[in-house]
């Protein structure tokens, strides 16, 4: 058979599908380990993928997801009752309160941290003096700290690039003092060029539900 009688890879339908279906899997793998949906809204976040035409095993990844919760709910059980995700969260209500705008997981990449501050910012109902500095974290930080490299926090003073140094330092000052009172290693140079590390934070957030 010619090189012409076989179909491209990206063309084979079936390979396509494994693909599709395998990527689905990563995804839904992800987010059962972040920690933040549960398991209907698990179910309803694969239901947007088929709407999406993703053209992934739907029976297949929706198997995957009640089993990997499952092993993860076993987890759970094995775990301190306070996690040190129950301490960040702790720690960003408080930050909340000193005008902090504290956000978990806000997207893939340091843009989506940024837009989603610019979006809590003008949110209905945020007094537009609320908040005078902000922190986040994104999923790829998350996937560090769950292969236990810690978590780093974005920070800084509303005023970014207009702000002054001290500023900033002072943002991250307040922080830092916040996630040490609920008793969370912090390491951080005092430079807003350095992100607020949590070198020895373990990712255990229980999933919700």
């Amino acid at each position: 058979m010619t090189d012409a009688q076989h179909p491209p890879i990206d063309e084979n339908p079936h390979r396509a599908a494994d693909e599709a279906t395998d990527d689905m899997a990563a995804q839904v793998e992800n987010w059962i380990w972040y920690g933040f949906q549960s398991a209907d809204e698990i179910d309803a976040l694969i239901d947007e993928g088929v709407a999406a035409g993703d053209g992934f095993d739907v029976p297949a990844v929706k198997a995957f997801a009640a089993s990997t919760i499952a092993k993860k709910r076993s987890t759970e059980a094995t775990w301190s009752e306070t996690t040190d995700c129950d301490k960040l969260d702790r720690a960003f209500a408080h930050l909340h309160e000193q005008g902090i705008c504290a956000l978990h997981c806000t997207g893939d990449t340091q843009d989506d941290g940024f837009e989603a501050v610019i979006e809590a910012l003008s949110a209905d109902g945020v007094p537009e003096d609320r908040y005078h500095g902000y922190c986040f974290y994104v999923s790829q930080d998350i996937d560090h700290a769950l292969d236990d490299e810690g978590l780093l926090l974005a920070f800084g003073h509303l005023g970014r690039s207009e702000a002054k140094e001290s500023e900033h330092a002072a943002a991250g000052q307040l922080i830092c003092e916040a996630l040490r009172q609920e008793g969370l290693e912090v390491a951080w140079n005092g430079s807003s060029r350095c992100r607020i590390a949590l070198p020895q934070l373990s990712w255990q957030r229980r999933t919700p539900g």
